[in-house]
């Protein structure tokens, strides 16, 4: 293709008025869902780095009370071990609030607050 038929094309293009019209809250509408998914990555991504933060906090604390006190770690072990339901159970019910703070709550706002906005 030419340039001449190019640019024949783009100026009739641009005279023409297209068949289709996109409503008053089109682009806003694609704003905010792009913008939700990003949040939603982001806030994921929060959750598992503060998780293994936490993860490996506690393994340090838990390696300088073993160097410290062997005794105590050894009673919590088997406390946990005797107890494993209970503790699964507890681990469970605490990242699962965790997880609950950090991304779905968010999720839930910002869908809420979109539907305000439509």
């Amino acid at each position: 293709m030419e340039n001449k038929e190019l640019d024949y094309i783009i100026e009739k293009s641009f005279r023409t008025k297209p068949d289709f019209h996109l409503s008053a809250g089109f682009a806003q509408k694609v704003t905010l869902s792009v913008v939700r998914r990003k949040q939603l990555k982001n806030d994921l991504y929060e959750y598992f780095y503060l998780t293994g933060v936490l993860l490996s906090l506690l393994s340090v604390a838990v390696g300088l009370y073993y160097y410290i006190d062997k005794e105590l770690v050894m009673h919590t072990l088997a406390f946990a071990s005797e107890n494993i339901i209970q503790v699964i159970l507890a681990v469970f019910i605490l990242n699962f609030i965790f997880f609950t703070d950090r991304v779905l709550l968010r999720l839930l706002f910002s869908r809420w607050k979109m539907n305000d906005i439509q």
